[in-house]
């Protein structure tokens, strides 16, 4: 979760519930002697609640204002919004976040040397995995495959040693993806086709990021068993509908192949 002192208006109201609690506290304290651990507790009730009610609006302030631009693969966009929201915070945790959605960005932009950039500047163990993902597709895109396996490797330790079973799912999940590539770049395509053919199949809510990239993924495997007219209709998708992410680069790239 994002922290919602990075909204500085959202910190304003932060001090502002705690220096009204203060207030109300020592008036409290001198009118009622002998009460003060239960106002305590009841002020401090207060301010967890505030942070709470202030974490939810800043997250959905930041999935509306700009995780959403990465969703509709408007990636330029949704780095110049995480930028200008995080890119000058001096806390370590920011800037550790900062690095880590950045990445993710570069990624999807085919920006590698940034994406790199970013990756040095993931400190946090807590970012860790992102980290390792991140950098198995860096070294995955420079053709140093030993390197990526090691990441994949990595990722499967962190998922081994964690005990919060939601990011242990979210750790087997990433390194699933780099074992998918792997297979996919050793010549073993079926697992990743019935993987991308179910998501785009899908009656679920996917973001256009995701229907845009496993689109092709797809139309690219399908060209490589030799089915190119199969592989058009995916590939036009991705073409026409990739916004300035290396899906639509590569999908019209493919399809100028295919003819």
């Amino acid at each position: 979760m994002i922290s919602f002192s990075v909204y500085k208006r959202f910190t304003a109201v932060y001090f502002a519930v705690a220096v009204l609690c203060i207030v109300i506290g020592a008036v409290s304290v001198s009118r009622n002697p002998g009460k003060e651990i239960l106002l305590f507790a009841a002020l401090m009730a207060v301010l967890v609640i505030t942070i709470f009610i202030l974490r939810k609006i800043a997250n959905k302030k930041f999935q509306t204002e700009v995780v959403s631009h990465l969703h509709n693969c408007n990636v330029g966009l949704y780095i110049e919004s995480l930028t200008k929201l995080l890119g000058t915070r001096r806390d370590k945790i920011d800037q550790s976040m900062y690095a880590c959605l950045s990445s993710v960005g570069y990624e999807v932009l085919g920006d590698y040397d940034s994406l790199y950039a970013s990756c040095k500047n993931i400190k946090l163990k807590m970012h860790m995995p992102i980290y390792h993902r991140r950098m198995f597709s860096y070294y995955f895109n420079n053709k140093e495959l030993e390197y990526a396996i090691n990441e994949a490797d990595t990722l499967a330790a962190l998922a081994a040693k964690e005990k919060n079973l939601k990011e242990k799912k979210i750790i087997d999940e990433m390194e699933a993806e780099c074992r998918r590539t792997l297979r996919v770049n050793d010549g073993d395509y079926d697992e990743a086709m019935k993987y991308f053919s179910e998501i785009l199949q899908s009656t679920d809510p996917h973001p256009l990021l995701t229907r845009v990239s496993c689109s092709y993924a797809y139309g690219k495997l399908l060209y490589l068993t030799g089915k190119t007219e199969e592989a058009k209709e995916p590939l036009l998708f991705a073409s026409s509908r990739g916004g300035d992410t290396k899906y639509k680069k590569n999908a019209v790239e493919l399809l100028e192949k295919i003819g």
